[in-house]
């Protein structure tokens, strides 16, 4: 299957304080497409005990044109435009129910091995779904490989709980963005949009862990780095613009 096509519809946990579809709200939908698009070769949320693998996301890019408002219909293709011996670039467009484009993204999955503990390279056989197709949404590479500024001062910490863990037993990709939000400054939260998004997500976060949010900002762009409680590793760095 080359390029998989679903219909969202945006619910009210999508929406924010002006009725218009959220960063998280975008990222929820295109992680699921993708899901739906890895159930089709048959390498789904569902599929993981059997299998012993499961997908692994490492790196989003977001840029948003327009926020559809609730309720409104999307419909958002993605395809598989580009793989390594261990990873799979993905690639998302979403169009409004008048067939604008509102926003586009890109993304970077690693195939893990969940009994070893590791990356795992494809076989011929986890490859069978994912026919590459020579289509970038982006016309520059994004930047896989964010680093925290040496002016990041701390904020505050977070405990991880029971509702941040997804079904690998990790904090779910999208919360991190939860957490990064808690660290702006008040102002900065309620007057920018941040239409432009990457995320570095180096390190797992589990049931229990402490994380410190860090915060820098240079011109109009806010880094967002979360690390461990000894500060020794680096669990996610987010960039807004």
């Amino acid at each position: 299957m080359n390029i998989c096509t679903e219909k969202f519809t945006v619910t009210l946990p999508d929406v924010g304080e002006n009725n218009q579809l959220t960063n998280k709200g975008f990222l929820r939908m295109l992680q699921e497409i993708a899901c739906i698009h890895s159930n089709i070769a048959g390498y789904s949320v569902s599929d993981a005990v059997e299998t012993g693998h499961a997908w692994i996301l490492l790196n989003w890019k977001l840029q948003v044109f327009s926020r559809p408002t609730w309720n409104e219909t999307l419909t958002i293709n993605t395809w598989s435009s580009k793989h390594t011996f261990i990873a799979y670039y993905r690639d998302f467009e979403v169009f409004d129910e008048k067939n604008n484009l509102v926003a586009i993204g890109t993304s970077k999955w690693v195939f893990y091995d969940l009994n070893k503990e590791t990356f795992a390279k494809f076989s011929e056989d986890s490859k069978g779904g994912f026919e590459i197709v020579d289509k970038h949404v982006f016309e520059t590479s994004m930047n896989e490989k964010l680093t925290e500024p040496e002016d990041s001062s701390f904020v505050c910490e977070y405990k991880v709980s029971r509702r941040d863990i997804d079904t690998n037993h990790h904090v779910n990709n999208l919360n991190y963005l939860d957490f990064a939000y808690e660290a702006l400054p008040e102002d900065i939260f309620f007057n920018t949009d941040f239409n432009n998004i990457e995320i570095m997500y180096k390190h797992e976060a589990r049931l229990g862990d402490t994380l410190n949010l860090f915060y820098s900002k240079h011109d109009n762009s806010v880094i967002i780095t979360i690390k461990s409680q000894d500060n020794s590793k680096i669990h996610c760095i987010i960039n807004l613009f």
